[in-house]
């Protein structure tokens, strides 16, 4: 028997015998036992597609319910982004959440990013129709994503701004195959910038999804989804898959009641091919192509003149203002907008107000190539190879931003004996930019004088751009890490190693983390953790210049301008973080979790105005998760999470203390399901460079009813957010744009599995 069957079988042995601790073999419910049972054939038919016959499309979608029916099975399925192997998910020493394929669908979800609304420490606003703000256990201060997220293994983080463009990396659904989301950082193995923890995300391997798959969605509100995977049989044991997805985003609308002139399209296709080259060896190659475009709100003028607040600069002694508005539109709101100056001091203006509706284009691709293989001596290999290009043109600032990106990483692990389990690898990382500025021309500065409140024409008032990059026109970094995992004693687990980078940026640096777990009886397990991470500021906080304002100073005949500057001397966000857990099932039908963290970073980065600062801070918080199945045909799953930080002492408000989630699956019939979700989020203060807005707490409600209806078809009817008409979730701090009105909308999904 060849060994790569025989490690398989081996790996296969150990779920089973660690099922017994959460004594999935004692389940009084059949289902359960089905469903786990299930669970092990699957696994044993995608090993080894060349020793057995291919399920028909009937026995692979009654497999995936049976599995379905019983949330416990997550606690046997394999992460892989803890220890740099794939470790049972009850034995991983973690706070960790897995997103698959039927909780989109389920949750009545577009996009991936949406579901991670149900994940404790998660926090996901929307601040206009297309993009999302996702923080991670509340580590805020900026509007960038502190996590590393990786799809395929790919990373996913813009370096300019060091955020992640989420609909650029959504796949279709059906192509899906889970998305592990670890809670606290993951720097040991993934390095810089897996600061508050790990996104990641794999999708299915070519075998998996053979003949078509179909999903249309349509909201309320005019958004639009579609996705459509082909995939097909070349010969034996070699695969491929094509696919299209096309999103039509609809406009929104401001929280003024102006039109958020948001609306767009996100379209991507790609393909997959893998080949089995013998037992022990495997290829995928694999690339995607996504173009996005939309006309993106570009508006100070009406926060600039807000009710309750002054002008960013004391203007006593200037004449007068010029609002940044370049060729823009202007758009009479019909109404008195009262300002605070040296001059007059809560005096109405009958203002037009100016927008800029200049197109936001982005398009990007990538293409990949993975060699895997196992050796006659159990060790583990793979040795990936990535290349990106990537556009984006925001014609509303005024810039063009070009990315070439080359990655390569190798990666194995190898048992050392029963006890010990290693795991290693190392990387190369190369980036080009090309920084193109005043893109749009000329820039045109309305100017307003603040004794006689008339309109100005002062020559000079366009030579200065919006935005203005200084940084490098390249990048590279070269990494390893070493981790190892040893049995100390019986049920007791130690993991230690360390992350190694020298990169352009931030020079060497070293980023260790070590982890334990102790299994108390069958029914508990207990964790804790130590990791250093680093986080590298973007290119937006050290190179760029934002201006936002230009001021008159007729005594001194000069323009005043004030803007975000950027800060070439910021070093890397470098935190300690510190965390215990406990993970516990108390009965076949429970499985709890809960997790204790204590963050303590350095430079943290926080924007303006009028430049980036880094500060000291610390944050302190927990998470409980669980979930339930009272009976045969009802499951819960629930969170909470609290989180509290301090800016050098300041409370922090810029995010929610505290969050909450509850989940009800109610199955009706084996055809038909209601889906209910409740989500909870505390109130919170958006910065802002003018006038701080306030974010009352909410509570959003969406309902679901899917229904299963001839081979493989399903439809889905979805309300969301029905509690309120709208309410307001988020914006771009940075330029100020006022948040855009999240509304109640309904949905309507029909979808063709495999």
């Amino acid at each position: 028997m060849p060994l790569r069957l025989l490690t398989k079988i081996n790996r296969v042995l150990v779920i089973i015998v660690h099922t017994k601790n959460l004594r999935i073999g004692n389940f009084r419910s059949k289902k359960a036992i089905i469903g786990f049972w299930a669970f092990v054939w699957v696994f044993f038919i995608s090993s080894f597609q060349t020793l057995a016959e291919e399920l028909s499309s009937f026995e692979k979608r009654e497999l995936s319910r049976l599995i379905a029916m019983d949330w416990n099975e997550l606690a046997n399925q394999p992460v892989s982004g803890v220890l740099g192997y794939d470790q049972q998910h009850w034995r991983n020493p973690a706070s960790i959440a897995v997103i698959r394929p039927d909780d989109v669908y389920e949750d009545g979800h577009l996009q991936l990013v949406d579901s991670f609304r149900g994940v404790g420490g998660m926090f996901v606003t929307r601040g206009n129709a297309y993009d999302d703000f996702v923080t991670m256990r509340n580590f805020s201060g900026s509007p960038t994503e502190k996590f590393l997220m990786l799809v395929d293994g790919r990373e996913v983080l813009q370096p300019m701004g060091g955020t992640i463009t989420w609909g650029t990396e959504e796949v279709p659904l059906a192509i899906l195959d889970r998305a592990e989301i670890i809670r606290g950082p993951g720097a040991s193995i993934w390095g810089t910038n897996a600061v508050s923890g790990v996104i990641n995300v794999t999708t299915k391997h070519a075998e998996s999804t053979q003949g078509n798959s179909v999903r249309l969605a349509i909201e309320s509100t005019g958004t639009f989804l579609g996705e459509f995977v082909h995939g097909g049989k070349i010969r034996e044991g070699e695969f491929y898959r094509i696919w299209v997805r096309d999103q039509e985003y609809a406009e929104s609308e401001l929280l003024s009641g102006m039109p958020a002139r948001d609306d767009g399209y996100g379209r991507k296709i790609g393909f997959r091919y893998d080949k089995n080259l013998g037992m022990d060896l495997d290829l995928t190659v694999a690339g995607a192509y996504s173009t996005r475009q939309f006309e993106h709100i570009f508006d100070l003028s009406y926060r600039l003149f807000d009710v309750s607040s002054s002008l960013p600069v004391n203007t006593s002694g200037l004449n007068s203002v010029a609002i940044l508005a370049p060729t823009w539109e202007p758009f009479n709101t019909g109404r008195t907008i009262p300002i605070n100056t040296g001059l007059h001091n809560g005096f109405g203006l009958q203002l037009d107000r100016y927008q800029n509706f200049e197109e936001l284009a982005q398009d990007a691709g990538h293409l990949r190539a993975r060699l895997a293989g196992i050796t006659g001596n159990d060790f583990e290999w793979s040795i990936d190879a990535f290349a990106e290009k990537y556009e984006t043109n925001l014609g509303h600032v005024g810039h063009q931003w070009e990315r070439d990106e080359y990655n390569l990483d190798f990666r194995g692990n190898r048992p050392l004996g029963d006890r010990n389990h290693l795991a290693f690898g190392l990387g190369y990382r190369f980036m080009e930019f090309d920084v193109t500025e005043v893109v749009t021309s000329p820039w045109d500065f309305p100017v307003l004088d603040l004794v006689s409140l008339t309109p100005l024409s002062i020559p000079g008032s366009n030579s200065y751009p919006i935005l203005n990059y200084k940084g490098p026109d390249s990048f590279q970094r070269f990494s390893a890490f070493v981790q190892d995992t040893f049995e100390v004693k019986e049920d007791f687990f130690v993991s230690f190693g360390s992350k190694f980078e020298d990169s352009d940026f931030s020079g060497t640096t070293l980023q260790p983390g070590v982890r334990a777990s102790y299994s108390v009886n069958p029914d508990n397990l207990l964790w804790a953790a130590y990791s250093r991470a680093y986080r590298q500021a973007s290119l937006v906080e050290k190179f760029t210049e934002v201006s936002y304002a230009r001021f008159w100073d007729a005594s001194n005949g000069i323009w005043i301008n004030e803007s975000f500057e950027s800060d070439p001397t910021l070093d890397d966000e470098v935190m300690d973080a510190y965390e215990i857990g406990w993970r516990s099932s108390p009965s076949e039908k429970l499985l709890w979790e809960l997790s204790l963290f204590y963050y303590d970073t350095q430079n943290a980065v926080f924007s303006g105005p009028p430049i980036y600062n880094a500060f000291d801070y610390t944050s302190v918080g927990g998470e409980l998760t669980f979930n339930y199945i009272p009976n045969d045909f009802w499951e819960l799953q629930g969170s909470y999470s609290y989180s509290k930080g301090e800016k050098e002492g300041v409370r922090q408000t810029d995010f929610p203390e505290s969050m909450a989630s509850l989940k009800s699956v109610i199955h009706a019939k084996d055809d038909l399901k209601f889906v209910q979700n409740l989500y909870f989020t505390g109130d919170r203060i958006l910065p802002s460079a003018y006038n701080e807005l306030p974010i009352d707490d909410y509570l959003r409600l969406d309902l679901g009813m899917i229904w299963q209806v001839g081979e493989g078809w399903r439809i889905g009817l979805f309300g969301q957010d029905l509690l309120d008409p709208d309410h307001p979730e988020n914006m771009y701090t940075d330029l100020d744009v006022e948040p855009t009105r999240i509304e109640r909308r309904f949905l309507l999904s029909i979808s063709k599995e495999f």
